[in-house]
């Protein structure tokens, strides 16, 4: 067999293989009907001022030894032909064979230095809910789990303390579109910053819908933005991008800092995972206001498995942009997008202008 026969037949076994990992297809209907309601508590609409809160007493601040920043991470699938079941969270992991720091106590460091003395870390896998991994051996948090951390951070250490526990987002390959799930149904919290590590959307919807499907709509709980309209991936429409961005490549208003690294695609690599993300990431109105990017030199599988260049780089910024005043970045100052040709904006929502006597009674 020539090497050209070699190569074709290569290609179409693990073409057949991927397609082998794709679950069964199932109505869309239901997954809107599964998004009738929300889990958390909807925020009012973006570019109407909010109703100011009430005055905080200045003795109410958290109790002594509660985190003051919290990290959420989520890691990606577990390789390009593997058991979506079987994806673990691997950005805390390291070892002597990775570098020996990861990259999560790397950006833990970076906080550190800006003068945050308690820390706590959540690190969930890509997958809608807690499972077990036959990689890492043990029971992986996924989706559900860290809504439900975030929630007990909200009820616990946000609301009703003039010093709340500050929020930061990480997400590596697939597990950036988990972050953004979480950052875009969560929008009456504040996060930090959304550190974004090489943003895959592709197969995303294929690996995953049947398990949305048994979580969202044969289970109990709401399924979240957009997943109810189906496939989140070259679905969202921006303003100024030519065509529908991935919800990983779109950072929503209620994120301060982006930071994005990018991986380029290789054809030759030592890493069989030669995916990259080639979306420059942009604000859901279509502007670029306070996201910074860079092109790594390390392959798309070793961004996100120990402290590398790349990650240094993350943590360089973390500390130059220091800690942001939620005051400065008030979601009432986000700037809307022109409404679409014959809409108009009435209190935040597009409504269709009324051209007769009778509908201005």
């Amino acid at each position: 067999m020539n090497r050209r026969r070699l190569a074709w037949l290569t290609l179409v076994v693990l073409l057949a293989a991927i397609v082998a990992c794709a679950p069964r297809a199932l109505p869309d209907d239901r997954l809107a009907q599964a998004g009738a309601a929300r889990s958390t508590a909807a925020a009012g609409p973006l570019g109407v001022p909010a109703p100011p809160s009430p005055a905080l007493p200045p003795e109410a601040v958290r109790p002594a030894g509660t985190p003051d920043l919290v990290i959420i991470a989520f890691s990606g699938h577990c390789g390009l032909v593997c058991n979506t079941r079987d994806t673990w969270s691997y950005l805390d992991s390291a070892s002597e064979s990775t570098g020996g720091v990861a990259v999560l106590h790397g950006i833990e460091k970076a906080y550190e230095a800006l003068g945050f003395e308690n820390i706590e870390t959540f690190s969930a896998s890509s997958f809608v809910t807690a499972h077990y991994s036959e990689i890492s051996g043990e029971v992986e948090p996924g989706y559900l789990q860290a809504q439900a951390y975030l929630d007990e951070v909200k009820r616990e250490l946000i609301d009703g303390y003039v010093n709340p526990t500050r929020v930061v987002l990480v997400g590596h390959s697939h597990g950036t579109v988990w972050a953004s799930l979480l950052a875009m149904n969560n929008i009456d919290v504040t996060f930090d910053a959304f550190v974004s590590l090489d943003a895959i959307c592709w197969m995303w919807w294929a690996k995953h819908r049947q398990f949305i499907v048994e979580t969202f709509v044969n289970g109990p709980w709401t399924i979240p933005f957009p997943l109810d309209q189906g496939d989140p991936c070259g679905t969202l429409a921006v303003p100024g991008q030519s065509r529908r961005a991935n919800i990983n490549d779109v950072v929503p208003a209620n994120v301060i800092f982006g930071l994005e690294v990018r991986t380029s695609f290789r054809l030759v690599s030592f890493d069989p995972n030669v995916l990259a993300d080639d979306d420059v990431n942009v604000r859901i109105n279509g502007t670029d206001r306070n996201l910074w990017g860079v092109v790594a030199r390390e392959s798309h599988s070793n961004l996100g498995r120990y402290y590398n260049q790349s990650i240094g780089w993350v943590a360089s910024m973390i500390q130059a942009l220091g800690v942001p005043d939620h005051g400065e970045y008030p979601m009432e100052t986000f700037v809307l997008p022109p409404p679409p040709e014959g809409f108009e904006y009435q209190s935040g929502e597009i409504v269709p202008p009324q051209h007769c006597s009778a509908c201005h009674r």
